[in-house]
């Protein structure tokens, strides 16, 4: 399981459950941003958790900074706080300061630009360029933005990167197969919080609904449809659990990481139809409303999927990798998570 407890964990816990009550997720929906919510969690220091203490930050264990990502994940959190955590991580590897507010990141590609996650709401970008290894931070608040269509609630912006001078910018360690670790571990980690919650809410429903006398829950196809949904869930939280134990394993190197993070990704991401069909169909036309909470985690869950690409994708690059491995490689990355000495493919 998601490591919940500890200073970190705890007190996010306590913030999205105090700040970020039903409601939030509906109001952010309609324009109202939760700017209180994200005050607290700044005030806290939470987004600066994987901050080296020299940098300003307290370089707070990787595992339990884990389970307070899951908390803004089981609240539908509209604020970018995982978002935030990762570009100032990476403002860190490169030693820079961390971004002064929200932030969100980018990977460079064939093309001057890239679709943002909470593009709408970060004050700053924080582009990886992993061609030249180098990090460099720019203001989102002067840029025009163009909002994207997306399926999730959080949306998508598009900043275009020719034409802005970054902030600041530095030369970085970090390899692409290492921010690829990180960025694919915190989807992991968020789809799997998404997924029970979405499982919960629906066994919550089935439990209560009456259909000719008696709950929903006491028919025997809900039953099969919710066990069905329920085991996929603790595949997926037992995926994202592999993926951030590696992380935390090898922080300083997360490159090592990478093959748990891939696993997790494809493995929840097969798992994505298989429990928000059931969640929808058990829920019936309750569960295609705008007034409850369901399609807060299921839009979720289907924008995550497809972000930073899709479970085939990567399926993809690892079976590549993998099939110029060696078997007694192979074996051993499987029972022992070190897969070390294997043949790499960097992208």
């Amino acid at each position: 399981m998601i490591n919940t407890e500890g200073m970190v964990a705890e007190t996010a816990t306590k913030i999205f459950t105090d700040l970020c009550p039903r409601e939030v997720p509906h109001q952010a929906e309609a324009g109202q941003y939760p700017q209180a919510l994200w005050d607290a969690l700044a005030e806290n220091g939470l987004p600066l958790a994987w901050v080296s203490e020299a940098n300003g930050g307290f370089g707070a264990d990787y595992g339990e900074t884990f389970g307070a990502i899951w908390a803004s994940a089981q609240a539908a959190s509209p604020v970018p706080f995982a978002e935030t955590l990762i570009a100032n991580w990476m403002l860190d590897r490169a030693g820079l300061e961390p971004a002064d507010g929200s932030a969100s990141f980018a990977l460079s590609g064939r093309t001057p630009s890239a679709d943002i996650p909470f593009g709408m709401h970060a004050d700053k970008i924080v582009l990886f360029d992993a061609a030249h290894h180098e990090i460099g931070l720019f203001d989102n608040r002067v840029a025009v933005r163009s909002p994207e269509e997306a399926l999730s609630p959080d949306g998508m912006t598009q900043f275009v990167f020719s034409g802005h001078v970054a902030e600041q910018s530095a030369k970085t360690d970090l390899s692409r197969r290492g921010f690829e670790a990180l960025i694919l571990t915190v989807r992991a980690v968020q789809m799997a919080a998404a997924m029970e919650a979405a499982l919960n809410l629906s066994i919550d429903y089935v439990s209560q609904r009456e259909q000719f006398g008696r709950p929903l829950s006491k028919f025997q196809a809900i039953q099969q449809q919710l066990a069905v949904a329920a085991s996929e869930c603790a595949a997926a939280t037992m995926a994202a659990t592999q993926a951030a134990s590696a992380i935390a394993r090898h922080a300083d190197d997360p490159e090592q990481a990478w093959h748990e993070a891939v696993i997790a990704k494809v493995q929840i991401g097969h798992g994505v139809e298989a429990v928000t069909v059931p969640f929808h169909q058990v829920h019936g036309a309750m569960g295609y409303t705008q007034e409850y909470d369901l399609h807060h985690y299921t839009r979720r869950l289907w924008a995550w999927r497809d972000a930073l690409g899709n479970e085939h994708l990567w399926s993809r690059r690892l079976g590549e990798e993998l099939a110029a491995t060696s078997p007694d490689q192979i074996w051993k990355g499987v029972t022992t998570g070190d897969w070390t000495g294997g043949k790499s493919l960097a992208s």
